[in-house]
């Protein structure tokens, strides 16, 4: 199914929701159905985005290269501490869902533990865990790509945890390369951060100058929540210790002919470029331009003992939300897959909001 296709299809269950009063995946009527929408909605702009960088989604978990585990929103770090379901998700389910592409909203039955199990997983703790170990006996990983734990998203941050986690109960042999996408202290003043980082930051020239393929990111302004500041920091860990450098149809400098860009552009609700009122901009038209350099950047730490490590076993791009992966790993994705390696990427969460 091309990606045209698979956005048509989310496009319909939103309008299915929005429009007729439908009830997608059987969450309640009003902000639940709506927020479910939305997840359908994104889960379908990153399967789209995806299938640009070459990744394809199926309903087999065995052969698929796109896994939606399809958590909400805004609510992983109390999932990881929750004994029974967390009962706060947006859509108000209180289950994973994830779109199954089948051009109804009723089922909503591709997040990965229906796939694998014939039910949904309930929003705890052991189920987060389990959903994890999967993905990691599906993929077998030499490589991982991530988040970092001190990224100032908290659900990036719980992505971070649960990668390292998991990985330890596996005793498997990988490298870990965590990214930034929201800098260290950033979690309570997001919007003006994406006007700030990363560089260049929103200035006269309005968001669409902040698509520099040329350049690199960085280091992060400081004070994180400050409008301006004259210091900058990575965080903790200092500078990333490796920088990848994206393919060449990455650094073009024409949008429509950046597949970076190309891929970033299928996330239509992220890249809304509508004027508001007061004749700005949302923060996310110019901040999704700004990942558009010419490397791609990340820590490494390695899990296990490296001699046991095939460094040309397969990588695993895991993304908090609808997105990040295309962000933080566009460029890595290309090249792995250009040097023969199987490449999976997952969808942690659906991200719907949470606005109830």
């Amino acid at each position: 199914m091309k990606a045209s296709e698979l956005l048509t299809i989310a496009c319909l269950v939103v309008l299915a929701a929005g429009c007729r009063g439908g009830r997608p995946c059987g969450a309640p009527r009003g902000a639940g159905a709506r927020a479910a929408a939305r997840g359908l909605s994104r889960a379908a702009e990153s399967v789209a985005a995806m299938e640009v960088l070459g990744l394809h989604w199926s309903a087999d978990p065995h052969q698929t290269d796109v896994f939606l585990l399809g958590y909400p929103d805004l609510g992983l770090t109390q999932i990881a501490a929750a004994g029974s379901s967390w009962a706060d998700d947006a859509a108000g389910l209180h289950h994973t869902y994830g779109e199954d592409f089948d051009g109804s909203g009723e089922t909503c039955n591709g997040d990965l533990h229906q796939l694998l199990e014939g039910r949904h997983a309930e929003l705890t703790a052991r189920m987060l865990a389990i959903d994890f170990d999967a993905v990691l006996d599906l993929t077998h990983p030499s490589d991982v790509y991530t988040h970092t734990g001190f990224d100032g998203h908290p659900d990036h941050a719980e992505v971070a945890r649960q990668v390292a986690a998991a990985l330890a109960r596996s005793r498997r042999s990988a490298v870990v390369h965590a990214t930034l996408i929201h800098p260290q202290g950033t979690g309570d003043c997001m919007p003006l951060s994406a006007e700030r980082w990363p560089n260049p930051p929103l200035g006269d020239n309005g968001p669409f100058a902040r698509f520099t393929p040329a350049l690199d990111v960085t280091p992060p302004p400081l004070p994180a929540c400050a409008k301006a500041g004259a210091g900058a920091s990575w965080g903790p860990l200092g500078p990333p210790d490796e920088l990848l450098e994206v393919p060449p149809e990455m650094q073009a400098a024409e949008p429509d002919h950046n597949l970076k860009w190309r891929a970033i552009a299928r996330y239509t609700s992220q890249v809304d470029c509508t004027r508001r009122g007061d004749g700005g901009y949302p923060p996310s038209c110019g901040y999704m331009r700004a990942f558009v350099k010419r490397h791609e950047f990340f820590w490494t730490h390695t899990f296990g003992d490296a001699a046991f490590r095939d460094p040309t076993g397969p990588v695993l791009v895991v993304a908090a939300h609808p997105d990040d992966e295309a962000l933080a790993a566009a460029g890595v994705i290309v090249e792995a897959r250009a040097a023969g390696r199987r490449v999976y990427a997952v969808v942690v969460t659906n991200g719907e909001g949470r606005a109830r």
